[in-house]
């Protein structure tokens, strides 16, 4: 018996078809690539895929041996391409060690480049926040005063912020964020 047997779906299906992804407007901020931040990290990235490529140019040649020719000179060439492929696969780990090592300082320049727009954006979340919290403490002091007149406003609809914690707690989610922001050098 199968029980999850696929369906094609029907042809005059009611259901939306799929959403297609949401497409970034052309003036939208892209953030730039490490390589674009860092010209050693771009040269190094460089010289990995140079070496990728010369070591998988060399393979086929080793497993299929193209080149006619005697046997002797086969042999003499074979051992050429499998020295060569041991110094790339030598190179090509050296490389990927300095691509580590050389990714603290592309990420520390790709910082540098995308702190305006990100300093932008948090302050703009800090300004949203503060005025969320504003209207958070509003609300709950209108059900506050709901209660204390024995009012059961259940019928309203359970619309209460619980995921934001007490409006009234100093260490509320809202004031915690914006503090830490605010800390961090993102006042709005």
């Amino acid at each position: 018996m199968i029980i999850n047997k696929f369906r094609p779906k029907p042809v005059n299906d009611p259901r939306p078809s799929r959403v297609a992804p949401k497409e970034k407007p052309t003036d939208a901020y892209r953030v730039p690539s490490l390589a674009e931040s860092d010209t050693n990290y771009s040269t190094l990235i460089a010289k990995r895929t140079e070496l990728t490529d010369r070591f998988n140019e060399l393979t086929p040649e080793e497993l299929l041996g193209d080149e006619p020719g005697t046997k002797a000179l086969n042999s003499k060439r074979l051992a050429e391409v499998r020295a060569e492929k041991s110094d790339h696969e030598v190179a090509l780990k050296t490389v990927e060690q300095r691509i580590r090592d050389a990714h603290t300082a592309a990420s520390r320049a790709a910082c540098a480049a995308v702190r305006p727009e990100f300093g932008r954006r948090v302050k703009a979340m800090v300004a949203a926040m503060k005025a969320l919290d504003v209207a958070h403490q509003s609300f709950h002091e209108l059900c506050h005063d709901l209660d204390a007149e024995d009012i059961r406003y259940g019928q309203l609809g359970q619309v209460k912020p619980f995921y934001l914690g007490d409006a009234t707690d100093p260490a509320r989610r809202i004031a915690s964020y914006i503090k830490e922001a605010e800390a961090a050098g993102y006042a709005a």
